[in-house]
């Protein structure tokens, strides 16, 4: 049982995927692999917060150019274990020359086996990110999730990592540390097996932050609730007067896909997000809307 990662939220997307590995399966083809790259235009907007009442800067429109080129291979190990490895990478050009491009690379190595009617996945997983000035992020760890099939259309899947973010120079390298994450969600598909929802809850616990002004750890639940361990200064209001941070972020998105022609799909997608903090300029929020066309290999 094989499952790819970085694939397009949409159902009918992965249905294509998994269905053309299970041709090449069939065929008895030992890899399968899959390619794609997606390309279009977007815009994207910081909205009024409290935050932008403090130092400006809402309500301006940055238009971008997204990118994203990746691919995956599947392989039969043994009569019960199965490879996995994909790549995924996305890149982000602003016309604004004063907002620093988005590059974020993706890997994935796992192997997966069969457990009755349910799955075990384990393996290695990662990414690198620029953040700007000659910086980067780099996340790597262990991870492994189990998934149990109540039925043709209700599963559960429990995960668990363990990984590393580095920071490797740079005024943020003090905000390395160790991440431990536990994830468990349900997914219900609807009849026709074009919808499907899923829930799930995160609970997270960091280390080695004893650097970072906000201390550590946060719990989600269809949102993410960041509450922090230390006070700091208010510097929205008085610099003296010292507050515990509590944060509430909401993200809401959501998309169409159109496929016109074999291979080829158009994907309209919209993002909002939602920031509250009890720090009024660490309020924030924005909006993204971008068009893409995507090509299936």
């Amino acid at each position: 049982m094989l499952k790819f990662d970085n694939l397009p939220r949409d159902m009918l997307s992965q249905a294509a995927v998994y269905d053309r590995a299970a041709a090449d399966y069939a065929a008895g083809r030992r890899w399968q692999p899959f390619y794609y790259s997606e390309t279009g235009i977007g815009n994207y907007r910081e909205n009024s917060s409290s935050s932008t009442e403090i130092f400006g800067g809402a309500g301006n429109y940055d238009t971008f150019l997204p990118i994203r080129v990746g691919g995956g291979v599947n392989a039969n190990v043994g009569e019960r274990h199965s490879f996995t490895g994909t790549l995924d990478y996305r890149f982000r050009w602003y016309d604004d020359s004063d907002r620093r491009n988005d590059s974020d690379l993706r890997w994935n190595l796992n192997l997966s086996r069969p457990v009755d009617d349910d799955n075990l996945r384990f393996g290695m997983r990662g990414r690198a990110s620029y953040r700007g000035d000659g910086q980067y992020r780099n996340d790597w760890g262990a991870f492994a999730d189990y998934r149990v099939g109540f039925s043709d259309n209700d599963q559960v899947t429990i995960s668990g990592e363990v990984r590393e973010r580095r920071y490797p120079r740079g005024p943020l390298r003090s905000r390395t540390r160790d991440i431990a994450e536990l994830t468990a969600s349900w997914t219900h598909a609807l009849p026709n097996g074009r919808t499907s929802f899923t829930f799930g809850g995160q609970l997270t616990q960091e280390w080695a932050t004893q650097d970072r002004p906000d201390g550590d750890g946060f719990f989600w639940w269809s949102y993410v609730n960041e509450s922090y361990d230390d006070e700091r200064p208010d510097f929205s209001t008085e610099p003296d007067l010292l507050r515990t941070r509590n944060d509430d972020l909401w993200n809401f998105g959501g998309g169409l896909v159109w496929g016109f022609a074999p291979d080829w799909s158009l994907r309209p997608t919209f993002e909002y997000n939602w920031e509250d903090s009890n720090i009024d300029a660490l309020a924030y929020s924005s909006t993204e809307l971008w068009l893409t066309v995507r090509k299936s290999f």
